[in-house]
């Protein structure tokens, strides 16, 4: 699509008009898509081309979405012409439309939130750390996927290549999985404790506490799974029933499984706060 001007002999008549061109067998034919309007002069032309351009990119935005919005194009194609000093019914050598995106450099996770990571001291939770370097950078990278786009371990390592340019082995992720045993966990629940009580210099005098129960695409039962309640209608898959409780505020205190005494985690919790 582009924006024509029409002019009639003997009149300063000027006629603005979105075309597209159309081939029709061996010839190619301009089909009028929409007529703005009859400019009388210079003045009313400018005026009348400038707002069959947001026409135009609002009519190309419904057949086929851009990387800018039809506003940002239409002011793109107007300063466009003016600098390339074209005639009122030539069409740009450039179509805004087809502009692709080739690279992205993404900031800010890491650079906000993988700062707070490590002030907070989940970079340490892991058992000796020293010797575990590349296993504790992976947990931040999967972390910060996750902040990023909440997503199971396989796709967070497609988006950690796609956006952030991080490669990690997909295998090696989840064996470093298993260095997140119990006395870990205990230590995360705990930083996130102290974090919470500490980020408000009070005490927490109102804790929720909610339960949901996750499935997997298995049948098999150990002592992490068993069939049972899926809100989700899985009813004969495997379930695990996960704990967390949250302050006033939305902040995590802690959590536990279905190998955990609930009972007790949330005894244990109260009489911390």
């Amino acid at each position: 699509m582009f924006v024509r001007v029409k002019s009639t002999p003997n009149s300063p008549r000027q006629t603005v008009q979105i075309v597209a061109s159309e081939r029709i067998g061996d010839k190619v034919k301009q089909r009028i898509i929409r007529y703005v309007g009859v400019a009388m002069n210079d003045e009313e032309l400018v005026k009348m081309k400038e707002l069959a351009e947001f026409i135009k990119a609002n009519l190309e935005e419904e057949s086929a979405p851009a990387l800018f919005r039809p506003d940002e194009l239409a002011q793109m194609a107007i300063e466009g012409r003016k600098k390339a000093d074209l005639s009122p019914d030539q069409p740009l050598t450039v179509d805004l439309k087809l502009l692709q995106e080739e690279d992205r450099v993404v900031v800010g996770i890491h650079e906000i939130y993988g700062k707070l990571f490590d002030e907070l001291g989940f970079d340490r939770v892991i058992g000796d750390p020293a010797r575990r370097v590349q296993a504790a950078k992976t947990i931040v990278h999967l972390v910060m996927a996750r902040i990023a786009n909440p997503a199971s371990k396989r796709k967070s390592v497609l988006d950690l290549e796609r956006d952030f340019g991080v490669k990690l082995d997909l295998n090696a992720v989840y064996r470093t999985l298993d260095y997140i045993d119990d006395q870990s966990i205990e230590l995360i629940q705990k930083k996130a404790w102290d974090a919470a009580t500490g980020l408000f210099a009070q005490k927490i005098d109102v804790i929720f506490y909610d339960c949901t129960t996750l499935y997997f695409e298995s049948f098999t039962e150990d002592e992490l799974r068993e069939k049972g309640l899926s809100k989700e209608h899985k009813f004969i898959e495997s379930q695990v029933l996960l704990a967390m409780m949250v302050t006033r505020e939305g902040l995590p205190l802690g959590y536990c499984d279905r190998k955990t005494r609930i009972s007790q985690f949330r005894k244990i919790r109260i009489t911390q706060g």
